[in-house]
């Protein structure tokens, strides 16, 4: 798994909205800083294959306002150790929390942007799902193999 930087060059901030079938996906590119010394483009930075593939295939990507800033490979082990953390925090939620099972962290992605509503843009890594969960009232739990 790869998680990528994008980045929108002569901006403080950016909140495109990409077309994916009928749904769409708004993503917000911020930390931009412009100055006479020069400028800090805004950023964005994803580790969702599927975000990774809409924003790669954007008009916007192709003609190059957006451009990848930084690339850096993941291991499995800072998803588990995401898995981990989400251990730690089944105690803290309420017991009538919901819980949701999942095998890929890519169906935690999918479960709270499209039962859920949670906007896409603050869905960016695995540990923004665990806090969006958490405000839901929801424990996250890997599938045993």
């Amino acid at each position: 798994m790869k998680r990528k930087k994008y980045e929108v060059s002569g901006m403080m901030e950016w909140h495109p909205e990409f077309k994916v079938g009928r749904t769409r996906l708004q993503v917000s590119f911020t930390g931009g800083h412009l100055c006479n010394g020069g400028n800090t483009p805004a950023s964005y930075e994803t580790s969702d294959p599927v975000v990774q593939a809409v924003i790669e295939r954007s008009a916007a990507f192709r003609s190059g306002k957006i451009r990848v800033g930084k690339e850096v490979d993941i291991s499995d082990s800072e998803v588990d150790a995401f898995d981990s953390a989400e251990s730690k925090e089944e105690s803290q939620v309420a017991e009538k929390g919901f819980v949701f099972e999942y095998s890929d962290i890519n169906e935690v992605y999918s479960f709270l942007e499209d039962m859920k509503g949670v906007p896409a843009a603050r869905l960016c890594t695995p540990e923004s799902y665990a806090v969006e969960a958490k405000k839901l009232g929801i424990i996250l739990k890997k599938k045993e193999k």
